[in-house]
């Protein structure tokens, strides 16, 4: 399961697992074919590939979630605004649990299922590998060059400071709803994909260096960091998700509160190192 949980956007073979895992293929089938019966893993029959399947939700369940609860809470304190814990599940990303509440009355609720979807998921694309960045990208299809461009820069952004900006706008708001509707099954589709498109090319997509200059105030709906696996790849991220107009200064310190608490579940997910 830690393989296929992995690369949640491949299929692999019988003879990938076995060779990965270093068991013979008799006992790799034996294997799989118990979790299939659990619906822990799907099988393409046509392909003869495997990937995690739902049933594998169930480890991760309520109890689990709440774990992080506590770094929840006190970042949702410190923040004075709503904080959010979401996680990866294949082509979504699902939140999974939330503490305080945001001044505007606007808000990330638990059990949200957003697609992954190009610009959505910036925090998750920029660690990921580039395989799946171009993946993740070409989900909208075939990007123009300016966008390709801002994208590019900001995932290098992402990288450099630690976390996603989304800015709140008109535009922001009703694609959000409509997102948050067509992603409840999880799986991106051509009317997901064509709105993801339209909002990329009609908006500005989080922010570079210098555009968080000066004393003006900014619209921004959540700030977001990755929280990261041992191969730096992220399977989580936690927010913060103010809804408001905020100054540069206060974008910094919300962006250093939200990474700080990501390293701090990374630190707990990892466990202590020998």
């Amino acid at each position: 399961m830690q393989l296929l949980a992995s690369q949640p956007g491949r299929a692999f073979s019988l003879a990938e697992i076995s060779r990965e895992l270093g068991i013979s293929r008799a006992t790799g089938h034996a294997i799989l074919a118990t979790l299939a019966v659990h619906d822990w893993v799907l099988r393409d029959a046509a392909a003869a590939t495997y990937c995690c399947g739902p049933g594998i939700a169930s480890l991760t369940g309520p109890a689990g979630d709440r774990r992080f609860h506590g770094v929840l809470r006190e970042l949702a304190e410190n923040a004075g605004t709503q904080a959010f814990l979401a996680r990866r599940e294949g082509n979504a990303i699902v939140v999974v649990d939330s503490a305080g509440e945001s001044a505007s009355g606007m808000g990330v609720e638990r059990g949200l299922r957003m697609p992954l979807v190009a610009p959505f998921g910036r925090d998750y694309a920029a660690f990921a590998t580039a395989g799946s960045r171009r993946t993740w990208l070409e989900g909208i299809g075939r990007p123009s060059a300016a966008l390709s461009r801002r994208i590019g820069a900001v995932l290098d952004e992402i990288r450099e400071r630690g976390y996603a900006v989304d800015r709140l706008s008109r535009e922001y708001a009703r694609v959000y709803t409509a997102l948050r509707a067509l992603g409840r099954d999880g799986e991106p589709d051509a009317i997901t994909a064509r709105l993801a498109r339209a909002f990329a090319d009609l908006t500005v997509i989080d922010f570079v260096a210098g555009e968080l200059a000066g004393q003006g105030r900014h619209g921004i709906a959540t700030v977001s960091a990755p929280i990261l696996d041992e191969d730096g790849i992220a399977s989580m991220s936690i927010g913060a998700a103010p809804f408001a107009e905020l100054t540069a200064a206060q974008v910094g310190r919300l962006g250093r509160q939200v990474r700080a608490a990501a390293r701090r579940i990374e630190s707990r997910v990892a466990g202590p190192r020998g």
